[in-house]
């Protein structure tokens, strides 16, 4: 099973998409996992990757490039060759047949493009790195490089949901209150997924050009949560990538 944004379709050029808990070759509760920093053995990972970027039909020699995410707002250009990139949250591209990974468990992905200026990025955005303003970075770091933000179409992916994801004061006062759910005790429902529309909306990119997927990590076994699991649980991976030829996509849930 993969998750498969549909605002990408009407560019041939884009591989989009957030893998699952479903499937992969681990032993459970990984399942398919693909982070190696989670207790699971790499020849599962390495092996769980490889299932995944055959099914949605990424080429051959396509160079794949990650982040060691400390929920921050930096932000990076690549070329391709980096293969894991430090202290990092979002990464950029123009390059083609360069995958761009972000891996999640709850925090939420965000894929973007921009077809004029050829500028993929792949943001985490959990609630610290939302709260730092991570994915209106990225859209301006695009806008840097020659990106127009009407021309930017966005995935907000699979994620903790604002009717599951349970905060205390102390986070919930970083955020607006129209984010928030208020809760006996002291503690609130934050809504990310809402926050980062936002700062996507605030960066210029229209409305209708942004897909938020309804799917909740917390309350969906079939996807991976740490909230919910723990270090029984494994991690996703949404991935973009722009190749050369148009692919044959695949159903979505």
């Amino acid at each position: 099973m993969i998750i498969r944004p549909t605002i990408f379709d009407r560019f041939p050029e884009i591989i989009a998409a957030q893998s699952t808990r479903m499937g992969g070759v681990s032993p459970h509760p990984f399942g398919m996992n693909l982070s190696s920093h989670v207790g699971d053995e790499s020849k599962n990972v390495e092996r769980n990757r490889s299932l995944f970027f055959e099914a949605i039909g990424v080429p051959k020699g396509t160079k794949a490039v990650y982040q060691n995410q400390v929920h921050s707002p930096n932000v990076t250009m690549v070329s391709g060759d980096e293969g894991m990139v430090k202290e990092n949250d979002a990464l950029i591209t123009a390059e083609p047949n360069v995958l761009l990974g972000v891996t999640v468990a709850d925090c939420t992905p965000i894929l973007l493009y921009e077809s004029k200026a050829r500028l993929i990025a792949a943001v985490h955005a959990g609630w610290r790195g939302t709260e730092q303003m991570i994915a209106l970075t990225a859209v301006r770091k695009m806008l840097e490089a020659g990106a127009d933000p009407k021309k930017i179409y966005a995935f907000i992916g699979a994620s903790a949901s604002k009717e599951k994801y349970e905060v205390g004061l102390e986070v919930a006062t970083l955020f607006e209150e129209k984010h928030l759910v208020a809760l006996q005790g002291g503690k609130f429902l934050l809504d990310v997924k809402g926050a980062n529309f936002d700062q996507l909306r605030f960066a210029g990119i229209p409305n209708e050009q942004i897909e938020v997927s309804p799917l909740c990590t917390i309350s969906d076994e079939r996807l991976h949560s740490y909230r919910r699991d723990g270090k029984r649980s494994g991690r996703m991976l949404a991935v973009i990538v722009r190749t050369k030829r148009a692919d044959e996509r695949l159903p979505s849930f």
